[in-house]
């Protein structure tokens, strides 16, 4: 087995350099404004959203502000106006949540669901000499380079017994195998799109448009133009730096926050909120500066308090060390958080694996793993979990064989994982053959429109023809039925 690193963002990928200078950020487009986040939005203004005048913020951060959020829109909104939208849209107790996690650079699909027919497996090691994953028990005194025992989640495939992916005994928390004996993991192994483009920049931009043609608009913002709101940039959030083109829109405001909103700290000017206001407790009677004091330090302790439900899960615990462990836990912060956030997006890792490609995968399938599980046991514990669902893709998949440089070089089908505990599990699309390669290319067995269509249609709400461009693909799952319960 592979030594892990200490920090996953750090590992050295040999990778394209078309891969390093591009993602899915749309830079070309510039913030209107930037909006902090009052730590009272949280807990949903309990005193209610105050009046923001721009150049007199001290009532509107008060307690502390716990980040700053770039907003892309048409022009200005108020944050005044902005925050009462927020909330009037977060108090729908039953909308639901879609959050987008992109795997930066082209996951490869048959070393992270890897075939167990026997006519399959033959044909993979045969074209993975060197990495492929070995099925067979381990042999006494042997410790061959790239041995991982494999368990079971189907007939036709299995994952790799990665920490993270499948711990020993495959049935506990913290790994994909776990979402999976939940039966919240639908599984298509193959999914592209028809003649498949390798070139990363082009790829992801249909991925992110929802077309197979360059568009000024995401597919998510094109959802958000038509049924999400003209007011509240927190409806669809990427968390880093920059915002998705995913999510990039022609009319609705939308948000970039930075990862790990939920790491602060509840202070008020150094102060210990409770002990101060328990030194108060003893203030003569009748002093007006105490009484004022009182207030505002009761008014600090219930927006504490009002946080704590929001912003500490205890028991839920993510990896460290990894940046997508903070950002999907930001994420189901302000998902959790009555905002109105409907949609987040979460670019993560180098899975352009031309070289090396066990020393570079393996251990971000670990922290995918750990990091997903965690994720969903975080909603369990806030509540929501009933209303988000999380869908894993990469731009494309990788070759069917090994190069020399014990990597996969940019191929077809990848695989995507939609995750939710709303979400009908199983094997929702047909494995690629290995045994029948096209042109040493995967075949795609899922169109990735298909896929959005039924998120649309099944949980997001709408018609999914006024998003797609033509008539919306159906989608066929492989064991019948529809995406969503």
């Amino acid at each position: 087995m592979n030594a892990f690193p200490p920090d996953l963002d750090a590992i050295d990928v040999l990778r394209c350099a078309d891969c390093a200078a591009s993602d899915s950020a749309a830079y070309d487009a510039v913030p209107v404004d930037y909006m902090p986040i009052p730590t009272e939005a949280l807990a949903g203004f309990p005193d209610g959203v105050p009046g923001m005048p721009r150049l007199n913020r001290g009532r509107f951060l008060r307690n502390g502000f716990l980040g700053v959020a770039s907003v892309y829109a048409a022009s200005k909104i108020p944050w005044q106006t902005a925050f009462e939208a927020a909330i009037a849209e977060g108090a729908v107790a039953d909308n639901h949540c879609l959050v987008m996690v992109f795997l930066n650079g082209g996951n490869d699909g048959p070393n992270t669901f890897v075939p167990t027919d026997p006519l399959e497996y033959a044909k993979y090691v045969e074209l993975r000499p060197t990495i492929a994953r070995s099925l067979a028990p381990l042999p006494l005194n042997a410790t061959p380079v790239g041995y991982v025992p494999m368990l079971g989640i189907e007939t036709q495939l299995a994952l790799p017994n990665l920490p993270g992916m499948a711990l020993p005994g495959a049935t506990g928390p913290g790994s994909l195998k776990s979402i999976w004996d939940a039966g919240n993991l639908a599984l298509f192994p193959a999914t592209d799109y028809p003649n498949p483009n390798f070139s990363h920049f082009t790829s992801r931009d249909w991925w992110f448009a929802g077309m197979l043609q360059k568009s000024p608009t995401g597919w998510l913002g094109r959802w958000l133009d038509a049924y999400g709101s003209t007011a509240n940039p927190l409806q669809a959030v990427s968390i880093g730096s920059n915002v998705s083109k995913m999510i990039r829109a022609a009319r609705a405001p939308v948000a970039s926050v930075p990862e790990g909103l939920a790491n602060f700290g509840f202070t008020v000017n150094g102060l210990n909120v409770n002990a101060q206001v328990g030194g108060l407790t003893g203030a003569p009677a009748g002093n007006a500066s105490t009484g004022r004091a009182r207030t505002i330090y009761g008014q600090t302790v219930q927006v504490a308090t009002d946080l704590g439900g929001v912003t500490h899960t205890p028991g839920v615990n993510y990896p460290v060390n990894s940046s997508l462990s903070r950002r999907l836990q930001t994420a189901a912060t302000l998902l959790a958080a009555p905002l109105g956030t409907r949609i987040v997006t979460i670019d993560w890792g180098g899975f352009d694996t031309h070289g090396g490609q066990l020393a570079s995968q393996d251990p971000q399938l670990s922290v995918l793993g750990q990091a997903l599980s965690a994720f969903q046991a975080d909603l369990t514990a806030r509540g929501i979990a009933d209303r988000v669902v999380t869908c894993v893709f990469s731009e494309f998949g990788r070759r069917g064989g090994e190069n020399a440089s014990f990597g996969t070089d940019h191929g077809a089908g990848g695989p995507m994982q939609i995750i939710g505990t709303q979400v009908r599990g199983g094997l929702a699309g047909a494995p690629a053959p290995m045994t029948v390669l096209d042109r040493g290319n995967l075949r795609v067995t899922t169109d990735f429109r298909a896929v959005y269509g039924s998120l649309l249609g099944e949980w997001m709400g709408g018609d999914p023809g006024a998003v797609l461009p033509g008539a919306p693909l159906p989608l066929v799952r492989a064991d019948g039925g529809n995406l969503i319960l």
